[in-house]
């Protein structure tokens, strides 16, 4: 059976390694880490602006090979359905899933507050200096939050795609629900899940390595005997400074009027 596609995209610490650790229970599903397609198909396709390639054109050829790479990226993993998490949402990347799979792209969607997921970030990195880190974590072009913002402005007209909103606090609190509503949005059969016993993150026996990240570093580690949201507030973590100049953020990142 060949491999069905689909995607997921959202800011990090939103929910996406226990999202990830959830669905994979299921045998016939894959949820990947941060994918590296995003970047192989992007560089892939940008070889059509190289001197080269306008010297003598071959566009199918290149796009078979762009085409293929899903296929051929995840040729060894023995499941039907792979979920690819990247930042498919942005503009150029949805417009490279439209030529690769030209219909029914299905996209999920991860949203959790921005000042929680500020305040997430400098518990797991627990900065010297908090303000300057919060900052760069933005703001930096090729930082990980900037390359996942602003995704819910590209939603609207979208043909042949469908995205699914998965809100964190769901996913913490109503996780049987949430879960079901991924299964109905993908079209898949249901499994039966287990929420009360989990397992850290693994492919084939490959765990996340945060080790390159610092020695006290841990972005990935969840609790394995129940799913429960950590009890602490934005407020006792980040400065009333980082609050006032992110506080309205929500509105630009998640499209609210």
């Amino acid at each position: 059976m060949k491999k069905q596609f689909f995607f997921l995209n959202g800011l990090p610490r939103a929910g996406n390694t226990l999202l990830s650790v959830l669905l994979n229970q299921n045998p016939k599903i894959r949820v990947t880490t941060n994918s590296l397609l995003p970047d192989i198909v992007c560089l892939l396709d940008n070889l059509k602006n190289t001197t080269l390639f306008k010297n003598f054109p071959l566009h199918k050829n290149l796009d078979n090979v762009i085409k293929n790479s899903f296929d051929n990226f995840y040729s060894n993993w023995d499941c039907d359905y792979v979920i690819d998490r990247g930042p498919w949402g942005t503009i150029p990347n949805m417009n490279i899933l439209k030529k690769i799979f030209n219909k029914d792209i299905r996209i999920i969607i991860l949203r959790r507050p921005f000042l929680e997921v500020l305040a997430s970030y400098v518990k797991a990195v627990k900065p010297d200096d908090i303000d300057s880190y919060v900052d760069n974590l933005f703001n930096n072009k090729s930082g990980v939050l900037r390359a996942n913002a602003f995704i819910f402005n590209n939603m609207n007209n979208q043909k042949n795609i469908k995205f699914h909103i998965v809100e964190y606090n769901n996913l913490v609190n109503d996780t049987k629900n949430t879960i079901d509503k991924i299964y109905n949005f993908l079209d898949i059969p249901k499994f039966q899940h287990n929420f009360n016993t989990l397992n850290q993150y693994n492919i084939d026996g490959n765990f996340y390595n945060d080790s390159i990240f610092g020695d006290d570093i841990d972005f990935h580690t969840i609790r394995t005997n129940k799913i429960e949201k950590e009890n602490y507030h934005y407020k006792e973590v980040l400065s009333q400074s980082i609050i006032d100049k992110y506080k309205d953020i929500d509105k630009e990142l998640y499209n609210i009027k």
